[in-house]
């Protein structure tokens, strides 16, 4: 019998005495017996199982039965561990709800070793080859050397330091032409050894800054010194491919006769804290004292002596997480604006790549307490933005991914980290939640936008936005300061119709940053228009819509218009100012659970009454309140918008995949999607399909609004349709100037025969 499981059986007896239950097979499960474990094949009788974690009681048990949890994550909702056979009896045993998602990991294990074995002597070490399978340490530093040979004069091969068996750690720095006084990015994968997703990630990393073939990679590899390494433990990941597949630790041996320190936990940055093991057999041991391990105190030095080190990542699996310190504890970091910054910008280009959702937030709040990790070192320590990125996938696979996963997986991931190298190498960074497409004619509009210093500091009152009418020359407005570096664009009245034109810019320390950044009249469009309401419904009346549409299977959370009671994931109140009633998916009671009446099992529909539709012009906006960032499972569900124009057919307008935690608008031209019709419908389809989420979605201030510009009426200076008051106001300043607007009879001046025209049109 293998150590693992023999550490494993002798905790049955203290697990017994833990669970409760009659023997039983869960869901008519049967066990076969497993054949002999010896040291070729330690997971002989073990499975993956996922359990829904109830409560403190039901986790302490599963931590007893499972030395080896899968699961990042562990709470409240489904969790992932191997259990070996006598566990997974014990389990059954229990009456904690499980499913079975791998049978047979040795069996799995057995046919990735078949399949290696049977690959080419070589391996595959050119081109897109080496991508079609993992690659064992040796082959992965033969490739490093030859991408140094085939670029000179941009690619070294450097060695950080010397394992604890005495391997070299080593990895490829990347330098622009021109290098001088850049600043310095550091990426590091395979602190596990099982994680053989990422090293993989980490070389197609490598070959994009070298090929520079994606204008986005390309921008960023310029701009700074680039150091990839790939397999930060290389012992630990050799071993992996020997006789321990599922290997996490380093190889150092212990005092008490077991192997290895959790190379994550044997950081300097709190250190011991929670989310850490003293116990040198724990998968999470931190080992004796911080930097204890040749790995780590490598990888510091070498991050030490980068003087201007601006940014770091620590890639992982798995998960699709995307995650930033603390891991030592719950406080937001001084950056945290900066940080939810990048982490947006990561998630969305990763998400534009191949759809998938990584789920964001800090590492002791969004995933589980870990101290004495890498990413809270760098930026404790070093002062130097850092991320870990938890790459695919959320179960399916674990950590023996299908080699078909390799290339997509590290398409999505290049994507990920050019965004947060460009965020984090940027002096700082303008953030314009809505940018709006239109504004009311005839009034001043405020756009609020904020700057993130990341690199540099913003000189003060050189904020500015570039504001230009139609195709005129832009002229310079400072924007209008609230504080803590918050601003309003001050957008000018204009006439219905006329187009604004701007950008904004600012000074730093480090020189001009611009949003967009592309500058001149390419940058945003305003149109004035007047909007025309021809349906509006804050839902304190029942105005027709229906709940419930064929193919709904949703067991709770159905939609019900109610006011409100407030959980972590249901809003407290309405959003209409004078109204107290919408739409939401379930009213809380008081004193239950937040998941008690949220969305269960399925997927429940809001439809609209008939909307007439037939004007192209024709606008829906709407206030909606989502969450999906709860639970076991977040991140996986998103809510549906949907219309139809009448003939049973429905499209897809938005899928609503955030989860900002206040409500939020959302505005769709109806026409971009299907043709002017008078019998249009809208239909919103809140989803609860990943297991052990917490799905809530809320509606309310639906209107259905016409935009555009009524026939030209002389005199209507304002450009609302009507000739009034405001517009006599409006020709009385420009009374004596030349021209302009005012100068309603194209004399040149405006007089007294232009105060005739408007009265002869007043309304």
């Amino acid at each position: 019998m293998s150590m693992v499981h023999r550490r494993r059986s002798n905790l049955l007896g203290l697990v017994l005495g833990v669970l409760l239950g009659p023997l039983a097979a869960v869901g008519g499960t049967s066990i076969a017996a497993p054949p002999p474990a010896d040291l070729e094949r330690p997971y002989a009788g073990d499975r993956v199982v996922r359990v829904t974690i109830r409560g403190a009681r039901d986790l302490r048990a599963m931590l007893a039965l499972s030395e080896d949890a899968w699961s990042h994550r562990l709470g409240i909702g489904p969790c992932d561990f191997r259990v070996s056979l006598e566990a997974f009896r014990a389990l059954q045993r229990s009456g904690l709800p499980f499913e079975v998602l791998i049978e047979d990991v040795q069996r799995v294990v057995d046919a990735e070793r078949a399949r290696l074995a049977a690959a080419e002597p070589e391996g595959g070490v050119a081109g897109l080859d080496f991508f079609a399978d993992f690659r064992d340490l040796a082959t992965i530093n033969a490739r490093l050397d030859e991408l140094a040979a085939l670029h000179p004069d941009r690619a070294s091969v450097i060695a950080i330091g010397t394992s604890v068996e005495g391997r070299s750690i080593r990895g490829i720095e990347i330098r622009p032409e021109e290098s001088a006084g850049l600043p310095q990015v550091v990426i590091n994968f395979a602190q596990h050894a099982r994680e053989w997703a990422t090293p993989m990630t980490g070389m197609w990393l490598v070959e994009a800054l070298l090929e520079r073939s994606d204008p986005a990679v390309a921008a960023v590899a310029d701009a700074a010194i680039w150091t990839v390494i790939p397999v930060t433990n290389p012992d630990g990941y050799q071993h992996s491919w020997g006789p321990e597949r599922l290997w996490r630790k380093n190889r150092r041996p212990n005092p008490d006769g077991s192997i290895g320190v959790d190379l994550n936990r044997n950081w300097g940055w709190g250190w011991g804290g929670q989310g850490s093991s003293g116990s040198p057999s724990s998968e999470t041991y931190r080992g004796p004292s911080a930097f204890s391990e040749p790995e780590t105190a490598a990888l510091r030095d070498f991050l030490s002596s980068r003087s201007d080190l601006a940014a770091h990542l620590d890639i992982h699996s798995y998960g699709q997480w995307i995650l930033h310190p603390w891991g030592n504890v719950a406080t937001p970091t001084p950056d945290a604006v900066a940080f939810a910054l990048m982490s947006s910008e990561i998630a969305g280009a990763i998400r534009a790549v191949h759809g998938r959702t990584y789920v964001a937030g800090s590492i002791y709040s969004t995933l589980y307490p870990a101290s004495g990790g890498a990413c809270d070192w760098v930026y404790g320590d070093r002062g130097a933005f850092s991320f870990t990125f938890e790459v695919r996938d959320t179960g399916s696979y674990g950590f023996v991914m299908p080699p078909a996963e390799i290339v997509p997986n590290a398409e999505e991931n290049l994507a990920g980290i050019a965004a947060f190298a460009r965020v984090a190498l940027s002096p700082a960074a303008f953030v314009a939640p809505q940018i709006p497409a239109q504004v009311p004619a005839g009034e001043e509009a405020r756009v609020p936008v904020s700057i993130v210093p990341i690199r540099g500091e913003v000189t003060a009152g050189s904020e500015v936005a570039w504001i230009a009418i139609d195709d005129g020359a832009a002229t310079p407005v400072p924007l209008v300061a609230l504080g803590s570096n918050q601003f309003e664009v001050p957008l000018p009245a204009v006439a219905c119709g006329r187009t604004i034109r701007w950008w904004l810019e600012a000074e730093t320390s480090l020189g001009m940053i611009r949003l967009p950044s592309e500058s001149g009249l390419a940058g945003f469009v305003t149109e004035a228009v007047i909007d025309q309401v021809a349906f509006a419904d804050d839902f304190e009346l029942d105005r027709g819509w229906t709940v419930g549409a064929p193919g709904d299977n949703a067991t709770a959370g159905l939609w019900t218009r109610v006011a409100p009671v407030g959980t972590i994931a249901q809003p407290g109140s309405d959003h209409s100012p004078d109204g107290t009633l919408c739409f939401v998916t379930g009213q809380h009671v008081a004193g239950q659970g937040a998941g008690t009446s949220d969305v269960d099992n399925g997927v429940t529909s809001l439809t609209s009454p008939l909307l007439d539709a037939s004007d192209p012009a024709t606008e829906v906006r709407v206030w909606l309140w989502h969450s999906n960032n709860q639970g076991a499972n977040p991140g996986t569900d998103s809510m549906l918008v949907q219309a139809s124009s009448g003939d049973g057919t429905w499209v897809l307008v938005d899928e609503i995949l955030e989860s900002p935690g206040v409500w939020f608008e959302r505005r769709w031209r109806l026409a971009d999607f299907l043709p002017p019709s008078a019998t249009c419908r809208i239909r919103f389809v809140a989803r609860d399909l990943g297991a052990g989420s917490l799905v809530e979605a809320a509606v309310d201030d639906f209107a259905v609004v016409v935009q555009g510009c009524p026939a030209v009426v002389i005199g209507d200076l304002d450009g609302n349709g009507v000739v009034e008051g405001a517009d006599l106001a409006l020709l009385l300043g420009a009374w004596g100037t030349a021209g302009g607007p005012a100068d309603l009879d194209d004399d040149g001046t405006v007089g007294g025969s232009d105060l005739a025209v408007l009265l002869g049109n007043w309304s």
